[in-house]
């Protein structure tokens, strides 16, 4: 099933909806929460987060895959079916 279709301007102003992401990253092993900050927040460059983590660029896009999954089901899970009035956004 492919993901719930949302407006992203319509919540990155919700402090709601930025303590759920919180909470939901916070579930994330660290390595793999803080590669997807470096990349997705922060917008470093592969190389420079491989060099920073001392990871090979395959290991960082495996990382990056298993976070943005973990995160997407999270966010279904606590986010788009509470906003909704019955689950959808």
């Amino acid at each position: 099933m492919g993901p719930l279709e949302w407006k992203p301007e319509a919540v990155m102003h919700r402090a709601e909806f930025w303590q759920i992401f919180r909470d939901c990253l916070a579930k994330l092993p660290r390595r793999v929460a803080d590669v997807f900050m470096l990349r997705e927040m922060e917008g470093m460059e592969t190389a420079q987060i491989c060099d920073a983590l001392k990871v090979s660029p395959n290991n960082l896009w495996v990382m990056l895959h298993r976070a943005r999954m973990a995160l997407r089901e999270c966010l279904e899970m606590n986010w788009f079916k509470e906003q909704s009035p019955e689950g959808s956004v």
